[in-house]
């Protein structure tokens, strides 16, 4: 019987998925802060791990899995809609990590909720242009103004003044994110600053071209965008494939 529901939600989920434009219908009345916690605190103690975001994915990737093979052959191209669902979720998956980095100011591994609240923050700043931003903050650590980050200029910018230029760059934009701010200790922000750079380094050469930087923040911009469309379009009904995921319907 719960292979059945979870069959029927699944149809409708990818019904939902497959709409052209609205994706979905009505907006989402809660907050994208709230509709993740709705979503991947599975103990419900009020905070988000990278497991329990791990584990809810993996367990509406099984899901969907059934959906393909049970929909195979069917009308109305639910296949196809399946496999976006679990192309998503893959890409869910691999960007969570950098996500939470952002995110977790005290380093505890864990998203709180007033953590949590950035997202929404966030949400509504990748709608427009970042390409001012991501400009700024490459000059700022580009001392020689090569349109490359030297391994040398990278280290440069995890201490003063350096640091402090970048963090004021981001502080004074909307985004502002929590882990590259003035108000943790300096040893955090650098680290996280290190990380975050790294992260441009596409062909892993230790450099960071301007075009490998301005790349990475589209792909994060748009990772971003497309997680939370899923989120705030089916968040309600992805909860619930999670928490039939986690029961192991019989």
């Amino acid at each position: 019987v719960t292979h059945v529901f979870v069959m029927h939600m699944l149809a409708l989920a990818l019904a939902a998925l497959s709409q052209p434009g609205g994706r979905g219908g009505a907006p989402a009345a809660a907050p994208l802060h709230q509709v993740v916690e709705q979503v991947f605190d599975t103990d419900k103690d009020g905070k988000v791990t990278l497991s329990e975001i791990t584990t809810t994915l993996d367990g509406l990737a099984a899901i969907s899995g059934m959906g393909m093979a049970g929909g195979a052959g069917g009308a109305g191209g639910g296949g196809d809609a399946a496999s976006e669902m679990a192309a998503k979720i893959r890409a869910a998956k691999r960007f969570a990590p950098q996500l939470i980095k952002l995110m977790d100011v005290d380093s505890s591994g864990t998203l709180s909720r007033s953590e949590l609240k950035w997202l929404s923050q966030a949400h509504k700043r990748m709608k427009s242009s970042l390409k001012d931003l991501a400009q700024g903050v490459f000059d700022a650590i580009d001392a020689d103004a090569d349109d490359s980050l030297s391994p040398q200029e990278q280290t440069a910018a995890l201490s003063q003044p350096v640091l402090g230029a970048v963090v004021g760059l981001l502080e004074t934009d909307p985004i502002k994110p929590p882990a590259l701010s003035a108000s943790i200790e300096e040893a955090a922000t650098a680290e996280n600053l290190r990380a975050a750079v790294a992260l441009l380094d596409g062909d892993g050469d230790g450099s960071v071209s301007r075009k490998e930087a301005y790349r990475a923040v589209a792909a994060f911009k748009k990772q971003f965008l497309e997680a939370a469309t899923l989120l705030e379009t089916m968040g309600p009904m992805l909860a619930m494939f999670g928490g039939a995921a986690r029961g192991g319907g019989g």
